[in-house]
């Protein structure tokens, strides 16, 4: 059986952070395949972790007969529920269905289907060795967030962005893999409005404050412990009252062992199927 994980249209490079994520517990990667053309698929029988959130083109659900999913980390858009809804024998035919939020499992267990919360392989990854933080990641948020007292002295503001110009693939992942190892090695804090910033961050035991939109597709956010500070509307400007004070490292190192388990217990029990 080939080994599959997932690519991805647009410019959001938190999309390609979850697939480094699962490709972390993977045998190698075969074949990368288009997150909203899996039904046009027609290469040998492939087993592909069906992550992240779903979908933007109905009329591709759902995933080619030779795609051997396995749902974890899976996140249904409201506006995908009809269609997602029409093909139910699909869901039930691969159940359990492991879902990022409890939103999207609630959704599913009231098709009928077996669902539980899964969380999100991005919450799997360990902190890098040579871990020697000097810098406060501000990303996809602005200065005007914290308080003078929250710039220590010793630590170097820098801005980053998840949003790129459009490159191959091979530059997407390999770009992914080294925006989660610098915060890793140099993040002394990150403030940030993108949750796939926020959950490895939290993994890799950095104080993170999370600024983003509250609906059912960030709710993971608070499920893990995170405290969300703040509010955003997609029309206006984001506001907030200054933060002054630290937050301190969240302890999910049960949480990330379980879902290390799951995933990896998953994967083996497809392939010793197969």
């Amino acid at each position: 059986m080939k080994i599959a994980a997932l690519k991805w249209e647009g410019n959001n490079i938190g999309d390609d952070i979850q697939s480094v994520a699962v490709m972390q517990h993977l045998p190698p990667v075969d074949v990368f395949l288009n997150r909203d053309h899996l039904k046009n698929y027609d290469g040998p029988e492939t087993l592909l972790v069906t992550n992240g959130w779903f979908l933007s083109k109905m009329e591709n659900w759902p995933p080619s007969p030779s795609i051997k999913p396995i749902f974890f980390g899976f996140h249904v858009q409201k506006h995908a529920k009809p269609t997602i809804a029409r093909h139910v024998d699909y869901l039930k035919k691969h159940e359990p269905i492991g879902c990022r939020d409890q939103g999207t499992v609630d959704f599913i267990r009231s098709l009928g289907v077996n669902a539980y919360l899964s969380l999100c392989s991005t919450l799997t990854f360990d902190a890098p060795a040579d871990r020697a933080p000097d810098s406060i990641y501000m990303v996809e948020v602005e200065d005007r967030y914290l308080s003078p007292k929250m710039f220590r002295k010793g630590l170097t503001v820098k801005h980053a962005s998840h949003r790129f110009i459009d490159v191959s693939e091979e530059t997407r992942m390999q770009y992914a893999r080294e925006v989660v190892q610098t915060y890793g090695r140099k993040a002394a804090l990150v403030v940030t409005s993108r949750i796939h910033c926020a959950m490895p961050c939290v993994a890799m035991g950095i104080p993170t404050v999370f600024i983003g939109p509250k609906s059912y597709r960030t709710e993971i956010v608070e499920e893990i412990g995170l405290t969300r500070n703040g509010r955003q509307h997609w029309f206006r400007r984001p506001f907030v009252a200054k933060m002054d004070e630290w937050p301190a490292p969240i302890d999910i190192a049960a949480t990330k062992n379980r879902i290390k388990a799951d995933i990896k217990g998953r994967i083996a029990a497809a392939l010793a199927a197969s």
